[in-house]
């Protein structure tokens, strides 16, 4: 037999085996030691609002004649919990999909020592293009609400802030601090448009996914191809 008739084939096989370690290597699924993804609380303020002590609103909550809608809009803090833990929850799944080991991390908890750690802020643009805070609250006066995230490898003892508060620039009429994002941080903004918060949630999170597999892929190491035969 010709020697190059076998050597084909053997060359073939070594390039797909070859593939198959550089997708274990960038976290593909079924590899034990494929890095873990931190998806950490992202930050969002809850308006600090005096429910309605109106004598009509006193009386619907003894005669408990409230709806979901109305209970979640008196509880600014309960709606901002959801819809954070909407997101993380969201992510997380997105990216086990993927075949990434994703976990959920309470934004209190302390930074794992490996892996991969995703941070986020939700902040709001108003009409001058500055940027806030969003806040989820009565008379937030909120319109397009976007998310800024970070991706960074892990260990990590001291993460940059994703933004900074702009001093001298707060508005006691508009909730929610003037804020400067950090380059990295503004360089990753997803928008959410505020029509439906399940639809934008999914939408989101999965564009955040992308990210972060193609984040990690462009720091897994790179498996060099054979010279031809």
């Amino acid at each position: 037999m010709n020697n190059r008739c076998w050597i084909r084939p053997v060359a073939a096989i070594w390039l797909a085996a070859s593939a198959c370690v550089a997708f274990a290597q960038q976290g593909g699924a079924g590899n034990a030691t494929a890095p873990v993804v931190y998806v950490s609380d992202f930050e969002l303020d809850a308006a600090n609002i005096t429910p309605d002590q109106s004598r009509l609103s006193r009386a619907r909550r003894l005669a408990g004649d409230l709806s979901p809608l109305h209970l979640t809009q008196q509880d600014p803090q309960k709606k901002a919990r959801q819809l954070v833990a909407q997101m993380s929850d969201t992510l997380v799944a997105d990216l086990k999909r993927e075949g990434i080991d994703a976990r959920r991390l309470p934004g209190d908890a302390p930074s794992p020592a490996q892996g991969w750690l995703v941070r986020g802020v939700f902040v709001s643009v108003d009409e001058g293009n500055r940027v806030r805070r969003a806040v989820v609250g009565f008379g937030a006066g909120q319109g397009r609400i976007e998310l800024a995230i970070a991706i960074d490898p892990l260990p990590n003892d001291a993460p940059a802030p994703l933004y900074q508060t702009v001093e001298g620039q707060s508005d006691r009429h508009m909730p929610g601090a003037i804020v400067k994002l950090n380059p990295y941080a503004a360089a990753a903004r997803y928008v959410m448009a505020g029509n439906d918060q399940q639809a934008d949630i999914k939408q989101v999170a999965s564009q955040v996914a992308d990210a972060v597999v193609a984040r990690m892929k462009s720091r897994a190491p790179q498996t060099q191809a054979p010279p031809p035969q």
